[in-house]
């Protein structure tokens, strides 16, 4: 059914859950696994320090991010391959999974919360809206 499937997380407990499904429905399909993780420059402010901020925050969640999936890949024996970025979440999804011809996007469903959901929408929200890929929601919490 599935042979490349995408999996967004952004290394918390949270995302973790959409990342364990990704895994146990890859290994059903025996698919390929892609973690991307991705942080977003608009975050930073535009500053040099602020920039330099999010890449070191990009940095260790990409690290955290890649252990989740590696771990999630050992238990339910899927092929892992780890994704990191820095850019818009929702654009980073899109660009791997077009890149690795993904037959499907994965994504926890509370992906942002507050003012950053309010302003700027959220991920799965986008997803579902600009994806020419099927995209699976998670319920995360």
């Amino acid at each position: 059914m599935y042979s490349r499937i995408v999996v967004g997380t952004d290394g918390t407990d949270r995302s973790l859950i959409a990342v364990d499904h990704a895994a146990r429905l890859a290994a059903a399909c025996s698919a390929e696994l892609h973690v991307v993780a991705a942080a977003s420059p608009s975050d930073a402010g535009g500053t040099r320090q602020a920039v330099t901020a999010v890449a070191r925050f990009s940095d260790a969640s990409a690290r955290t991010a890649a252990k989740i999936g590696h771990d999630a890949g050992k238990r339910h024996g899927v092929r892992v391959i780890e994704h990191r970025q820095v850019g818009d979440p929702a654009t980073v999804l899109m660009a791997v999974a077009a890149a690795v011809d993904a037959d499907l996007i994965v994504v926890g469903n509370k992906s942002m919360t507050g003012r950053s959901r309010k302003f700027a929408g959220s991920v799965p929200s986008r997803l579902a809206h600009q994806s020419p890929r099927p995209i699976l929601i998670v319920h995360t919490g």
